[in-house]
């Protein structure tokens, strides 16, 4: 119980001190994550473990789409938004008809993204104070604390 307490805290900590690229790493590392609890779900026929991480990924995935600027990120915010909406609704196939295809195409689609935000990430911590990664980083997505 106590350890318990310690984790959240620590974790509370950990995003609340985060640049925004890295709690965009730690969003699509935990969408990933809940996607391949669901998928364990979907294969021992845990209706109540499929939806919760279903439900869990699509809370992350929409939130992911809320904090995108438009008008700041051009044409990757646009195309960012398009692969965002097929994760919904490949969520939603899933969630309906119990579908492990529509939770690997999802995987498929955030593994590649998840690693371009590392590197992305990697480049502007490397490169120290150049600001056009670190812009390229914060123009793609607003605040993700924002609310749609």
């Amino acid at each position: 119980m106590v350890s318990r307490r310690f984790h959240n805290e620590y974790r509370h900590n950990e995003v609340a001190t985060s640049s925004q690229g890295k709690l965009i790493i730690m969003m699509y590392e935990g969408a990933l994550k809940f996607v391949t609890l669901a998928i364990e779900g979907v294969d021992t026929k845990n209706l109540s473990k499929k939806g919760t991480y279903i439900n869990k990924a699509h809370d992350i995935i929409n939130e992911l789409s809320c904090a995108l600027d438009m008008k700041k990120g051009g044409d990757v915010a646009h195309k960012l938004e398009s692969l965002y909406q097929f994760i919904l609704h490949q969520l939603t196939l899933a969630n309906i008809k119990s579908d492990r295809k529509a939770l690997e195409s999802i995987v498929n689609v955030l593994t590649p993204l998840l690693e371009a935000w590392k590197e992305l990430l990697s480049k502007s911590n490397n490169d120290g104070a150049n600001n056009s990664h670190k812009n390229l980083t914060a123009n793609a997505h607003k605040k993700i604390a924002s609310k749609c």
